[in-house]
């Protein structure tokens, strides 16, 4: 009977790892129209906040933005999705990275835009907001 449960066990942990792993490939408009957790965690981080370039307050109701494939990261040995969108039409002048956990909820969100400067949400460590600053989409 032992024998039974290990080997049920052994047979479920490869597929409990692979649930736990970000993905990548994705594009940010399409997941927070299909993931109720991404959609929350990400209106719950923005809500409230100033200083943020209007298309990306209204990022959820109004989307105006273009997004990149997200990239699979690992970050302070987690890992996470990282996302890129701009401003359509002006990517050099107004974009943003945001980091989500597997599970969707959103760890950290930087913006930079040429007007309005740099304003970073959440709490990144060292490491996240490294990636958080990466070039590109």
């Amino acid at each position: 009977m032992i024998a039974r449960i290990l080997l049920v066990i052994l047979l479920l942990l490869p597929v409990q790892l692979f649930a736990a792993e970000a993905k990548s490939g994705r594009f940010l408009h399409e997941v927070v129209a299909s993931s109720k957790v991404h959609e929350q965690s990400l209106r719950h981080l923005l809500q409230g906040e100033r200083g943020l370039p209007s298309w990306v307050r209204n990022m959820l109701s109004r989307p105006r933005y273009v997004s990149g494939a997200s990239q699979a990261v690992t970050v302070d040995g987690m890992s996470m999705e990282l996302f890129g969108a701009c401003l359509a039409k002006q990517c050099p002048d107004s974009h943003l990275r945001v980091l989500f956990l597997p599970d969707g909820k959103v760890v950290a969100l930087r913006v930079a835009d040429k007007v309005l400067g740099e304003v970073v949400l959440g709490k990144p460590s060292t490491e996240a907001l490294s990636q958080l600053r990466r070039e590109g989409l």
